[in-house]
Parts: structure tokens; sequence; C-alpha cells
């Protein structure tokens, strides 16, 4: 066995590997690690190789929006060459690459793979958050009820007049479990250079009597809308905004050509999972989001 750094030529392979093991994940979601740059304060990649075949691989990364001291240590290998030293080689590789500051390692775990949550939790981790996927079919698309005062604007660009109220609106509407527990928060200046690196930006802004109020980015990537975050800012809560901006979005999402959206939620967000539900989500998948002390 071999252990590189994989030529980017390599990365559809890679991926082919990843969601071979993870046959639920939507692959235009996964494909963000190696399409996008500028989100990551550093990223490595490793690959091994046994002769010419690709047995597994792993990454250390760091997004800018995560707190300094933590990093993700991921690492995926071929069914058929389980147990065979390929994973635990791999992570003493990628343990290298790490900064020093990194005190806090962070991985995803299919939920229904027993086999790798019992390797994850060998290795030292355990479940910090439980990760809940689902899609939509973008059909018969019901058009939402504004209620007055209430205006939906396409937001896509991320320009706005009022850039401060906006910002601090997404600030303030991150309630979500990262945020409150891990002190993951992105502000406006986050969302604009993650949506810089993509090929078609997308996100729509609710307002009351004029002000921002809530929220919803993503990108629009072979042929599915990927929701990457909904947002309502505290004080326009209970009005129904998350309900109408997802039914807005879901219309301009499909006349620029989508056909499903996806969303990830934390399993334990009522709020937004129930948005999801009436609006006829159906959960696909799940992941486990494992941490540990380096």
């Amino acid at each position: 066995m071999e252990i590189v750094t994989p030529d980017p030529t390599t990365y559809d392979a890679m991926l082919d590997l990843q969601l071979a093991r993870m046959r639920r994940w939507e692959r235009a979601a996964t494909a963000g690690l190696f399409t996008q740059v500028d989100i990551w304060a550093f990223r490595n990649f490793r690959a091994a190789y046994a002769g010419d075949e690709l047995v597994g691989w792993g990454f250390t990364a760091r997004p800018h929006v995560f707190p300094p001291d933590w990093a993700v240590l991921s690492v995926t290998v071929a069914a058929a060459h389980e147990g065979g030293g390929i994973g635990s080689a791999l992570r003493a590789e990628l343990t290298t690459t790490l900064p020093d500051a990194a005190a806090t390692l962070v991985a995803l775990v299919d939920d229904l793979d027993e086999r790798a949550l019992s390797v994850a939790k060998h290795w030292g981790y355990a479940v910090g958050q439980h990760g809940i996927n689902s899609t939509l079919d973008l059909v018969d698309l019901p058009e939402p009820e504004r209620p007055a005062g209430v205006t939906i604007e396409d937001a896509t660009g991320l320009e706005f007049p009022d850039e401060e109220a906006v910002d601090a609106m997404i600030v303030d509407s991150q309630t979500n479990p990262e945020a409150v527990e891990n002190g993951i928060r992105a502000r406006l200046a986050d969302a604009r250079v993650e949506q810089a690196e993509l090929e078609h930006p997308f996100a729509v802004l609710a307002r009351v009597d004029g002000a921002p109020a809530a929220i919803i980015t993503g990108e629009i990537k072979d042929g599915v809308l990927l929701i990457h975050y909904t947002g309502v800012g505290q004080a326009f809560r209970g009005r129904n905004l998350g309900l109408l901006l997802k039914q807005a979005a879901h219309l301009q999402a499909a006349a620029s050509g989508a056909t499903r959206s996806y969303t990830t939620n934390e399993a334990g967000n009522a709020g937004i999972r129930h948005i999801n539900a009436k609006l006829g989500y159906q959960v696909v998948a799940g992941d486990y989001r494992v941490r540990r002390a380096r």
C-alpha cells in the first residue's frame, strides 16, 4: 500500500469511493469539498493505493466559520479492504497535516453504518449531533400567501442597500445547535465568500415592513437546489416566515431549472423539521457528527 497526495484528476474517483460507502448521500452536496477553495482555512487530501487501485482516502480541513481550534479529520476505506490497517495508516498520515492549534477533531458517520460508528468510537470519537438529510421534488408548487407588509426578493449575489441590517439578522437567526453549542456562526461576508465560488448561487430574502427578517442561501447544482442555510430573525418568528420563504425559494429554484430541493438539519431542530414535513420533504439519509479531543 502507498499513501500519496492525490492529483485533482482523481477527485471523482475519491468521491465515487465515498458514495459507495455512503450511498444515501447527495453527490452534488458532497462534491463541494473538492470544488470550493476559499471557504477553507486549510484543506489536505491523502489517498491510499494498492497497486493502481484506490483503496481509501481522507482529508483534514477547517472551514473559516469553524472555531480556530477545530478541524475535520475524515477517512474512507473501500468496503473490500476493511480491517487491513488502511484507515489507521491514513489517519496517522493525515494527523501530520493538522496545525498545532487543532485541539478538537470532527467527522461525519452514516447513521446506518454501525461498523463505521464503532470504528469512530474506537478512535475516541463520540456522537455530538445527528444530521437529517431531506429532499423534496419541486412539482405542483403552491404560491406563498404573503401577509401584509411581507415581501420576498431574489437575493442571489447577496448585495443589499442595508447590508449591516441583513448581517445582523443573519447572526441573530443562528440559534441552531452549531451556533449555540459550538460557536459556529456565519456572517454575510462568509456567505459571500462561499457563493463567489459557486456556478449557480442562490439566495432569497424576506422583509417585514422593509426590514430584513429571514434568508435562505444555497446553490443549484445538477438540477438540485442545495439549501445551505435557512434563518429567521428572532424578532420575526411565529409569523410563518420560514414556510413562506421556502415556498418562494422552491418556485425561484424551479424557474431556474431545479427539479429537487435538498437540505440538512439537526435532528433536534424541531422548528425547521416541522416546516420541512409540512412542505412534504422526505428524509433520505442521516449522519452522526462525531468529535474527539486531539
